[in-house]
């Protein structure tokens, strides 16, 4: 099984700040150049244990999942993006990735095709610092809003001291109806993805973990 959607991870390139993770002293805010947020060297790859769980968060699917960085680069918005490969898991085959200048911000691109990169993550000097946000008109009668929020507090996730962005779908009427949990390490890139859906024929909006990935060792040049 592979990511469920990306829509929550599009928002506007708007108010860029944030990320961080929860357990030690707040970290900086400023990630030093010489440590890449998220790497992007031809060779870099990345393996993850992959789990789904039902709503009782009964694990359902486990599996080994694959990312490598693939040698094509695209542009887009002035943007020079790096291709990914990630087959089983959430950025997919035809995924691409990129830096801003400051090494604060990362976007995504889900293929050449895509018309706007998103923002897949960003850094932040608050916990709850809100990054952006996008209107979702699916069903014009309750227009969503989806929002990405970043966190400036360390989190140890796997071993590493990562950062966290929070993204969250709300409804017309303000409940949560999908929400994705990011963890990146600065220098070696995305550590955990958490994703949560609403529990199926429940009335109350309850979300469950639906789909994890977690990384299990980076191969980094």
């Amino acid at each position: 099984m592979k990511k469920l959607t990306t829509v929550s991870f599009i928002f506007l390139f708007a108010a860029l700040v944030v990320a961080c993770n929860k357990t030690a002293a707040p970290i900086t805010t400023t990630t030093p150049s010489s440590i890449l947020l998220f790497p992007t060297s031809q060779g870099d790859s990345w393996i993850y244990q992959d789990s789904v769980f039902d709503a009782s968060q009964n694990l359902i699917n486990s599996f080994v999942d694959s990312m490598y960085i693939r040698n094509t680069t695209t542009i887009n918005n002035g943007i020079v993006f790096t291709g990914l490969n990630d087959s089983l898991g959430w950025f997919g085959s035809k995924g691409f990735i990129a830096l801003n200048s400051n090494n604060q911000n990362v976007f995504g691109l889900d293929s050449l095709n895509a018309a706007s990169p998103y923002v897949f993550f960003a850094t932040a000097n608050a916990d709850g610092t809100l990054i952006g946000t996008n209107q979702d008109f699916t069903d014009p009668t309750c227009i969503k809003q989806d929002q990405l929020y970043g966190f400036a507090t360390a989190y140890n996730v796997a071993g590493y001291q990562c950062l966290k962005n929070v993204s969250l779908v709300k409804d017309c009427h303000g409940n949560i109806t999908y929400t994705n949990v990011v963890y990146i390490a600065p220098g070696v890139g995305v550590v955990r993805i958490e994703n949560y859906i609403l529990v199926p024929g429940t009335t109350n909006y309850t979300l469950y973990r639906n789909y994890s990935q977690t990384l299990t060792k980076a191969i980094l040049k």
